[in-house]
């Protein structure tokens, strides 16, 4: 009953609404007619629908219509500067690009560094005052003539007249006092371990606009290395206090006349361009470095495309690469570059000779470097087979497991059938602390050491260091027990800084603290004369009471491995000496 009453009100609601609507001057039909009529709201709003009601209505000519835009949108795609750095091969080819597993440090060419990458970037963006072949001879770069004295004591250089920085201005004579002034004061004055630390008394004098002269205070055959460092511009450093000179953005930003320029530095990456002030025109403009944390990363780089090649010591890090036939492996020995195992002749226990002889003798090197998969060639003593100075004449240390025991127990140390250790008569076992730079390739030589020693009876402790930890703590302190350390070498064989007495404090790179007169005099005297046979009889004898001495166990030389795609070529790596010299002939690379 209740609802019928209220559907009989409804006609009485609705008239009463227009009224009141009427009565305020509302036009009911106008309002109707607008709620009819199609508004530009409702089209955007609903706009799928009306597109597919208009779509239907005009099929097929609607189809063209779609296809026609379609075609337009594809070709204006492709003219596109994105596509065009995609597919220009000709763009791809002015650009290399390079991996490799390490990190940055510092462009600062006045210090010394071992630094893969760094030295790369030197070698890029520098020249030297002069260039050494690999058979330590010097040839011109920035300085194109010279005279030596007949006692060898002064040194007149002409510089070349038509060398600019990479602002621009003129490389000058003033330049080159300025990099060596400023190189031995580094070292002498500050204690930094720069390239001034080989040319100690040392006296340099501007002659002419293009000449200066070099005065020595003692003859020695190592001179031409010694002075073959990269000249740097006054302009830019002299104003730097010496002491913060390693700090300033110029490592990271430097400025060279090499054939490249930085033109930026991520915490990854270095980028360079080339030089427009220099001599050169490369096909290669671009040349991009890339550093990655760890091998994953840097495969996982070069096969998604993204790298041109990748080089290094480790040959664990590349055999993904056999997957790849169009990849040319390039493979170096380094016989300037030396990994050894140092002992720390500063600690009472290592003084003792036959200690450090029986150690030697208990570890073998061609296991060690078969197993590790590192790649190298092993050493016998302080000289590559490949040098002129190396000799056979005298015994080395072969792994002898029961030589090591004999020597052993004459310092009182005696295998325990049971534990399988050799222990002191207090039941100590023997055990040596191993301090070394944290790397992936290092991490494996350790662990491979560690197993190796234990089986024999060793227990060998590790120390993990960053750079910073083994260079300003351990190198510097010299507070280690025994170290796995790679050093480079001199291409002339003249080691009066690894092993002469007087060389035995930092920076100085006598890490094991050895001193004997005699072999302090053979060193000294092979750096008197000039003439090979006579320098070979004092290496020989000096070989002969070092490897008696045992100051180190001389591991090996690394081997450097370099990929690159096999459509880039022009690269030498025959006629370098050292791994980071690989882009010395760089203008003659060029893409297929």
């Amino acid at each position: 009953m209740k609802d019928k009453e209220t559907s009989k009100d409804r006609p009485t609601s609705i008239n009463t609404m227009r009224s009141v609507l009427e009565d305020i001057g509302v036009d009911i039909e106008e309002v109707q007619e607008k709620r009819e009529r199609l508004s530009l709201r409702d089209v955007v709003w609903n706009y799928p629908l009306y597109f597919s009601k208009l779509f239907k209505l005009f099929v097929p000519f609607s189809y063209i219509v779609v296809f026609l835009i379609c075609g337009v949108l594809l070709s204006l795609f492709l003219q596109s500067e994105i596509v065009a750095k995609l597919f220009d091969t000709e763009s791809k080819k002015n650009i290399y690009t390079e991996g490799s597993v390490g990190a940055i440090s510092s462009f600062n060419p006045l210090f010394l560094s071992n630094n893969y990458v760094d030295r790369a970037v030197e070698e890029l963006v520098f020249e030297r005052f002069v260039n050494i072949d690999k058979k330590g001879n010097p040839l011109p770069e920035i300085a194109v003539k010279w005279n030596v004295s007949n006692d060898r004591l002064t040194y007149d250089f002409e510089i070349a007249s038509d060398i600019y920085w990479q602002t621009g201005e003129k490389l000058t004579v003033d330049d080159v006092i300025f990099t060596f002034e400023t190189a031995i004061s580094l070292h002498k004055d500050y204690g930094y371990d720069s390239v001034g630390a080989a040319l100690s008394g040392l006296k340099i004098e501007r002659t002419g606009e293009h000449n200066l002269k070099f005065v020595l205070s003692e003859v020695t055959p190592s001179f031409w290395e010694a002075i073959s460092i990269s000249i740097v511009p006054k302009m830019r450093l002299e104003a730097v206090d010496l002491e913060q000179m390693p700090f300033d953005m110029f490592a990271k930003y430097p400025i060279g006349s090499g054939k490249y320029k930085v033109t930026r530095t991520e915490q990854n990456a270095v980028f360079l361009q080339d030089n427009e002030y220099d001599k050169y025109s490369p096909a290669i403009k671009e040349i991009v470095l890339k550093i990655y944390p760890d091998k994953e990363s840097l495969e996982t780089a070069f096969r998604i495309g993204a790298l041109d090649g990748l080089g290094g010591w480790d040959q664990e890090l590349f055999t993904f690469l056999g997957e790849y036939p169009n990849v040319t492996k390039y493979v170096k020995r380094e016989d300037f570059r030396v990994k050894n195992i140092f002992f720390n002749m500063r600690k009472e226990f290592l003084k003792r000779k036959e200690l450090r002889e029986a150690v030697t003798h208990l570890l073998d090197k061609e296991k060690l470097l078969t197993e590790s998969g590192v790649g190298g060639y092993s050493l016998q003593g302080p000289y590559s087979e490949n040098s002129w100075a190396f000799t056979e004449k005298y015994p080395t240390y072969q792994y002898d497991p029961a030589k090591a025991a004999s020597l052993l127990k004459s310092v009182g140390y005696v295998k325990n059938p049971e534990s399988g250790y050799y222990e002191s008569k207090n039941q100590e076992i023997l055990t040596l602390t191993l301090s070394y730079f944290e790397s992936s390739t290092n991490e494996r030589l350790v662990l491979l050491l560690v197993d190796l020693f234990e089986k024999e009876g060793v227990i060998l402790k590790t120390e993990k260091l960053n750079y910073n930890q083994i260079t300003q703590e351990i190198i510097a302190t010299r507070d280690f027990e025994l170290l796995l350390y790679e050093v480079e070498v001199t291409v002339d064989p003249d080691q009066y800084n690894l092993w002469h007495s007087l060389k035995s404090n930092y920076p100085d790179l006598n890490l094991s603290g050895y001193a004997y007169e005699r072999v302090d005099i053979l060193l000294e005297d092979g750096r008197k004369s000039f003439k090979q046979e006579l320098r070979k009889e004092k290496y020989e004898l000096f070989q002969k009471y070092l490897l008696a001495d045992s100051p180190a166990i001389f591991l090996y030389n690394p081997s450097f491995v370099y990929f690159v795609k096999s459509d880039l070529v022009g690269l030498d790596i025959e006629n370098i000496k050292y791994s980071y010299e690989r882009f010395h002939n760089v203008h003659q690379w060029y893409w297929k």
